[in-house]
C-alpha cells in the first residue's frame, strides 16, 4: 500500500549535501584503506558523484544513487576483502530509502533483497575475513532508524491534517452560529417594523393619529433591533479584548417583553411562564428565547388574524417551551428557504434538546424540549 509522507518531510534538501557529505568521506576512508586505490576510485567515484548530483539537483530522482550506494560497496569487497568501511554506504542508504520513500513496499523490498545478497555471500563464504553478521545488524539498524523517522513524520503530517480540519469544522460552526444570529435578529426586526408599517398603512387615511404612533412603535422597534445587532457584533470580539463590554444575552424571562413588542405590531399573542424560568442555564436559556423569536417571526410572516400562544414551562429537569398558531389565515409567500426550522432546531441541538414543528389541524406548533442544564457537546 502506498502512503503518502508529509511533504515537509520529504523535501528536506538540506539533508541532502549532509548525506553526500557522509558518502564522501567513507569513500575517502575506503580509499585510504584499501591497496588498490584505482579499483576504488572507479567503483566509489560513481556511487560519490551521484549522491552529489542528487543532493543538488532537487529534481533529479534518488534512486540511482541509493542503488549505486547499495551494491557498489558489496561488489567492491568481492573483489578484494579490506574495504569494509566502504559498507558504510550501504548502511546510510539504507537509513535514506527508509526514512524518505513514499512507497513502504519499494524501501522493504529493496532491503530485503540486499539483505538476502548478504545473507546468501555470507553463508557460502564468496567473502574471506568479511564480517557480514555485523552489516547485516547494521542493515537492520538503519532500515528500523529511517521506519521511525518515516513513521513520525508520517504521524507529524496526520495530525497537521487533523489539526486543519479541526480548525475548519470550528470555523464552519462559528459560520452557522453568526448566521443563526444574524437570522433570528434581522428576521425579527424586519417583522416587527413591517407589523408597524402594515398597521400604519392601513390606519393613514382612517386615523392618522393612530397611522403615527404605528410608525413611531416601527422606528423604536427598528432601534432597538440595531442596538440587539450591534450587541451581538460585539460579542463576536475577542473576549481577551479589555476594551470588549460584558454584555448580557437574552434569556426566558425576557420572552414577556419579546411578546409585547409582537403585540404591539398587531400579533394576537399571548405567553404564559411556569416554573422558575430564570434558573435555566444561561445557554438554555438564549437557545430558548431564540426558538420562541423565530416561532413568532414565522407566524407574522406566514399568517394573518392567527391567536398566538407561547408557553414555557420548567418540569423536572426540563424546559418544555411550546408555541401555537390557532385560526387565521395562511399567507402565501412562496416556498421559503426553510432556515428558520433549522436554526430553531439547531439551536435546540446545540444545549442537548430537541425540537418538533410540523402543521396542526387548525394551524402550526412549535414544541422544543431543552434540558435546564445545557449540555456541552464535544464536536
Amino acid at each position: 500500500m502506498r502512503i503518502e509522507a508529509p511533504q515537509w518531510v520529504l523535501d528536506q534538501r538540506a539533508m541532502r549535501p549532509v548525506f553526500a557529505g557522509l558518502v564522501s568521506i567513507i569513500a575517502i576512508g575506503a580509499f585510504v584503506t584499501r591497496d588498490d586505490e584505482v579499483v576504488s576510485w572507479v567503483m566509489l567515484g560513481p556511487t560519490v558523484a551521484l549522491f552529489w548530483v542528487w543532493a543538488l539537483s532537487w529534481r533529479f530522482p534518488a534512486w540511482p544513487a541509493l542503488l549505486m550506494g547499495l551494491y557498489i560497496p558489496i561488489t567492491l569487497n568481492l573483489i578484494e576483502s579490506d574495504a569494509e568501511v566502504s559498507m558504510f554506504i550501504a548502511v546510510i542508504a539504507i537509513a535514506i530509502t527508509a526514512a524518505y520513500s513514499t512507497n513502504r513496499t519499494y524501501v522493504r523490498g529493496v532491503v530485503g533483497s540486499w539483505i538476502f545478497v548478504m545473507v546468501t555471500l555470507g553463508v557460502v563464504e564468496a567473502m574471506d575475513d568479511f564480517a557480514w553478521p555485523n552489516w547485516l545488524f547494521g542493515a537492520l539498524f538503519a532500515w528500523g532508524a529511517g521506519e521511525m523517522i518515516w513513521r513520525f513524520a508520517h504521524t507529524v503530517g496526520e495530525l497537521a491534517h487533523t489539526r486543519s480540519l479541526v480548525a475548519d469544522q470550528a470555523a464552519l460552526q462559528e459560520r452557522r452560529r453568526i448566521a443563526r444570529d444574524v437570522h433570528d435578529l434581522v428576521g425579527h426586526s424586519l417583522s416587527v417594523v413591517m407589523l408597524h408599517i402594515t398597521g400604519a398603512r392601513h390606519l393613514v387615511h382612517k386615523d392618522p393619529h393612530e397611522a403615527e404612533r404605528a410608525l413611531i412603535q416601527a422606528e423604536e422597534a427598528g432601534r432597538q433591533s440595531l442596538a440587539e445587532i450591534r450587541r451581538t457584533v460585539g460579542l463576536l470580539r475577542d473576549e481577551t479584548d479589555p476594551s470588549a463590554p460584558a454584555l448580557p444575552s437574552a434569556d426566558l424571562t425576557d420572552v414577556p417583553e419579546l411578546v409585547a413588542d409582537f403585540a404591539a405590531a398587531g400579533l394576537l399573542v399571548t405567553s404564559e411562564l411556569h416554573g422558575k424560568v430564570h434558573l435555566v442555564d444561561p445557554a438554555t436559556a438564549l437557545a430558548g428565547y431564540r426558538i420562541v423569536q423565530e416561532a413568532l417571526t414565522n407566524a407574522s410572516r406566514h399568517t394573518l388574524d392567527a391567536q398566538v400562544t407561547v408557553a414555557v414551562s420548567i418540569i423536572d429537569d426540563a424546559c418544555e417551551i411550546v408555541v401555537a398558531n390557532r385560526g387565521g389565515e395562511t399567507i402565501d409567500l412562496g416556498r421559503g428557504s426553510g432556515f428558520g426550522l433549522i436554526s430553531m432546531r439547531e439551536r435546540a441541538k446545540s444545549v442537548g434538546g430537541s425540537l418538533l414543528a410540523g402543521p396542526t389541524k387548525d394551524g402550526w406548533t412549535v414544541e422544543a424540549t431543552l434540558p435546564v442544564e445545557a449540555v456541552r457537546r464535544v464536536r
